[in-house]
């Protein structure tokens, strides 16, 4: 405004209207170009099908991906609105929603069928047998609600063990090093330590409809991003059928992002389950969906572990706007 007012001082009354109203159209131009939706995103296997895409020029420049390295980072975007969506697992959607940050879950990309495990040595049998030890967990939502839903399955407090905070960059070194007896974590880390040696002693295989990966985008910017939001999700969903017919070939493209091996790739696959169009159709549904009773499922186990406070209203979390009408 303090450039217009310096215009209208030094002319006429009617060269002074031209000048704001070419400053007007000016501003409706630039406005007129809608800003690309920003998604954020780390390695991950259940979010390689979407970077695969990208790869493979799915997307217009109306979508923009940005690469981060850990998950915390991409809550991190949100939080100071430098993304305007995420990949990131349910349990971490929870509690930003509680925190105060309006999302929705648009797509579900993944759920956990194994990849999520507790893994010991060998002298460790029995759940039971964690008391006393110290067990690796990552600093995140997810690790504290897998070391919830563990300790109740052994029957163990949390008082009966030694947790022990380990970013996930670090924790197949930690516990190769001896500094922690077991550990929470998730592939390729689980099938790694497991060819050295490790056992696997619970998985999300064992604790069903627990861990899932979506994507979440913000409330405020989802209305103004329904044509992006409709090409991305049928770029994951194309990603999905390059995957099932040909999935070696794939999983080989998919290295370079991925940063494993593809045959630790195809491993982490057998440890989820990568929802197709009609699942995510049955998952979001607005009536009768299954993501209702998960929603409600997951915010009771997170409160009553101290995770987070209050429950969240399942039904504003999520919705099946953007999903498309047919897979094709």
């Amino acid at each position: 405004m303090s450039s217009t007012h310096s215009i209208a001082r030094n002319l006429s009354r009617r060269d002074t209207l031209a000048a704001l109203c070419a400053t007007l159209v000016g501003g409706l131009s630039a406005c007129s170009k809608q800003a690309p939706l920003r998604i954020s995103g780390h390695p991950w296997p259940g979010y390689e099908p979407l970077f695969f895409a990208e790869t493979q020029k799915q997307f217009s420049d109306a979508v923009v991906f940005q690469h981060l390295p850990t998950i915390k980072e991409s809550i991190d975007a949100l939080r100071e609105g430098r993304t305007d969506a995420a990949m990131l697992t349910l349990d971490e959607v929870i509690a930003l929603q509680t925190q105060g940050m309006d999302l929705r879950v648009v797509l579900v990309m993944d759920v956990s069928k194994g990849a999520d495990a507790l893994v010991a040595r060998k002298e460790t049998q029995t759940l039971a047998q964690l008391r006393g030890k110290r067990i690796g967990l990552e600093p995140s939502t997810l690790g504290e609600l897998m070391m919830s839903m563990v300790l109740e399955r052994a029957g163990l407090k949390r008082a009966d063990v030694k947790p022990v905070f380990i970013d996930y960059e670090r924790q197949e070194s930690a516990y190769l090093a001896n500094s922690i007896d077991a550990l929470i974590t998730y592939e390729p880390v689980v099938g790694r330590l497991v060819g050295k040696g490790a056992i696997k002693l619970v998985s999300t295989r064992d604790l069903p409809d627990s861990i899932f990966d979506v994507l979440a985008v913000r409330a405020d910017v989802i209305s103004r991003s329904a044509e992006a939001l409709e090409q991305v999700i049928r770029g994951h969903f194309w990603a999905l059928e390059q995957l099932r017919r040909n999935p070696w070939d794939t999983a080989y493209r998919m290295v370079p992002h991925a940063g494993v091996s593809a045959e630790e790739l195809m491993e982490s696959f057998r440890g989820l389950d990568l929802p197709d169009l009609v699942a995510n159709r049955r998952y979001l549904a607005r009536s009768n969906g299954d993501m209702v009773k998960i929603v409600e499922k997951l915010s009771a186990i997170m409160v009553a572990s101290g995770a987070i406070k209050a429950a969240v209203n399942a039904a504003d979390l999520f919705t099946d706007a953007y999903l498309p009408r047919s897979q094709n």
